[in-house]
């Protein structure tokens, strides 16, 4: 499998998630243009998850494919970041979110990987319920946000997230801590 992050990027964002569990898996045949995907994504789940109480979260795109393992509700998105468009996040994000977010991709990913995360909770039915704030810039490819209205949702924490660039994607991974 691939190595998409290194050991110390996986490190750094397990201390700023607070998350020492969790764990990224990537793999390109996970990724949709291959018909089998659902099915390989499932039984490498399974052979991670079995006899552990663990929460997953998937993403893929065309060419690439990805889940997350932790202790914690976790949500992870994967994007092409040039396939997101302003115009489509701005009809579910607020004036506000739109101009405090690093990019539209990183606004897009922070709000898909809220809503999976938030299943455990009170899910709610559509992702312009979410509202994503509190930007940090960590380096030229990091940033991490918070869940601004996580008590909407009867979350057990705020919550962090972490939208992570690298070549033509954007990767975000958001953990509420228990």
């Amino acid at each position: 499998m691939p190595m998409i992050f290194s050991d110390s990027t996986l490190e750094s964002f397990r201390k700023i998630l607070h998350s020492p569990s969790l764990q990224i898996f990537a793999h390109s045949d996970w990724g949709s243009h291959n018909p089998a995907h659902r099915e390989l994504l499932r039984a490498e789940i399974q052979k991670h998850t079995e006899g552990k109480n663990l929460y997953h979260s998937v993403s893929h795109t065309q060419d690439l494919g990805v889940f997350v393992l932790c202790e914690s509700p976790i949500g992870v998105d994967l994007e092409i970041t040039s396939r997101v468009q302003e115009k489509v996040v701005a009809r579910v994000s607020s004036d506000e979110e739109l101009s405090a977010a690093p990019s539209a991709s990183a606004l897009w990913c922070a709000k898909e990987a809220c809503f999976k995360a938030l299943k455990t909770f009170e899910q709610p039915s559509v992702v312009s319920k979410i509202s994503i704030g509190d930007w940090q810039n960590i380096d030229s490819q990091t940033e991490t946000f918070t869940l601004l209205n996580s008590t909407e949702f009867k979350s057990s924490s705020e919550g962090r997230g972490i939208v992570r660039q690298i070549s033509q994607w954007s990767f975000c991974f958001f953990v509420i801590p228990s």
